[in-house]
């Protein structure tokens, strides 16, 4: 799938899950001021109001949980997943989805990247939490990842993954990080734009509209 400006992102959907309702609680108030019976009913009308059956939508991670599942085969588009922390285990049951489930360069470069990052981590490139996606837009070098770069929690469990995607980041020259994994909160560093349905007003959105936002700050 080719990514462009008219290509829709979003990320964390969440679909199935129903305990993220408490953690992030704008999509309970969210849904309450709507008429749906279920936040996946919300999410799958809004998904396909603004994406049409031709278009392209990259998810950024956290797909679903438990039975969410159901609603994939229901979304508008040709989609494409990179692997969040949530979908390890899951992504092996898309059908119609492309997944990007390690670190892909899309650039000139690549080839000399690809070496430079076996040279660097050997193995450890196996993480399975070592997703992204590399890639030039209008003159813009993007790394679209679920983890954002540059940012940790004490202690963090996925710390090994999360060096090997702000490596790449860095290695390969990046403007910017266009990623998901953080719901609501906003991302610290600013080159980061956090692409969480919760950010997105529940919708996916064109990555022009998204990169012309930050180029605005």
């Amino acid at each position: 799938m080719q990514i462009s400006l008219d290509t829709f992102i979003i990320s964390d959907t969440h679909f199935g899950h129903k305990h993220v309702l408490v953690k992030e609680p704008l999509r309970a108030v969210t849904l309450n001021n709507t008429h749906y019976k279920t936040f996946d009913d919300l999410s799958l009308s809004w998904w396909n109001e603004v994406v049409g059956e031709s278009d392209s939508v990259l998810h950024l991670g956290d797909l679903y949980f438990g039975d969410g599942d159901s609603v994939l085969s229901k979304l508008n588009g040709e989609k494409m997943l990179i692997v969040g922390n949530n979908d390890i285990g899951k992504y092996q049951k898309l059908r119609d989805w492309r997944v990007v489930k390690k670190i892909k360069f899309k650039i000139p470069e690549k080839d000399m990247l690809k070496k430079a990052m076996k040279k660097r981590w050997g193995d450890e490139l196996k993480n399975p939490y070592a997703t992204g996606l590399i890639v030039d837009v209008n003159n813009v070098r993007v790394m679209f990842s679920h983890f954002p770069v540059g940012e940790r929690k004490k202690n963090d469990k996925y710390h090994k993954a999360r060096d090997i995607i702000d490596y790449a980041y860095h290695l390969a020259k990046c403007e910017v990080n266009i990623h998901g994994h953080i719901h609501s909160r906003n991302s610290v560093q600013d080159y980061c734009i956090n692409a969480s349905t919760e950010r997105l007003s529940f919708r996916p959105k064109k990555l022009r509209d998204i990169l012309a936002s930050w180029a605005h700050v």
